[in-house]
């Protein structure tokens, strides 16, 4: 996550609270907001992320696995990486999210397109014109402004760069499914 200086800090503080209040668990935990990871491969492989983090990183809040049995990891949000980061650089596909403080527009957008995926990404602002020109140049396959995650199956979703191929949903969809083959034919002759 991409926060302007006049909200970072209260934005994660936020996030932290939040995290702090999610309750993870299996099917054995009712009241648990989300479940665990898919294996205990994706379950080390999100440790070891946490484990590899730089000195100048802070987790604020989580950070490691929770439960006695069971893949599930604390919801955990980490300050304080730089744009080279393997946090920042790779997808983590865990309950982590990272914050980034950026100084400008200019620096936000190259942050942001400045990674290996390009799967979907959402922006927040109360100024439509710069919420519509952000969206037009930040490279992801989906851009919600002011809301993430809504799909619509008349819209396609999916990733530019290293993040999935082609897209579902809609007819865009049926092009994974379809060859397309060109017949000329001159009956003149």
């Amino acid at each position: 996550m991409l926060a302007g200086p006049g909200i970072a800090d209260d934005l994660t503080a936020a996030l932290a609270e939040e995290a702090a209040k999610t309750t993870v668990g299996g099917l054995d935990v009712p009241e648990a907001d989300y479940g665990p990871l898919n294996n205990p491969a994706q379950l080390a492989r999100v440790e070891g992320f946490l484990a590899r983090r730089p000195a100048h990183a802070r987790v604020v809040t989580g950070g490691s696995a929770v439960g006695e049995r069971g893949y599930c990891f604390a919801p955990t949000v980490v300050t304080g990486l730089r744009q080279d980061d393997e946090m920042i650089q790779q997808e983590i596909f865990g309950p982590v999210i990272t914050v980034q403080r950026f100084a400008d527009e200019d620096e936000a957008l190259r942050w942001a397109n400045g990674v290996r995926y390009g799967l979907a990404a959402s922006v927040w602002t109360k100024d439509h014109g710069r919420a519509m020109r952000m969206a037009r140049l930040l490279d992801f396959g989906a851009v919600w402004i002011n809301t993430h995650l809504p799909f619509l199956s008349e819209m396609p979703h999916g990733g530019f760069k290293h993040s999935g191929y082609g897209k579902d949903l809609s007819v865009y969809g049926f092009e994974d499914y379809t060859r397309i083959k060109h017949v000329m034919s001159n009956l003149e002759g």
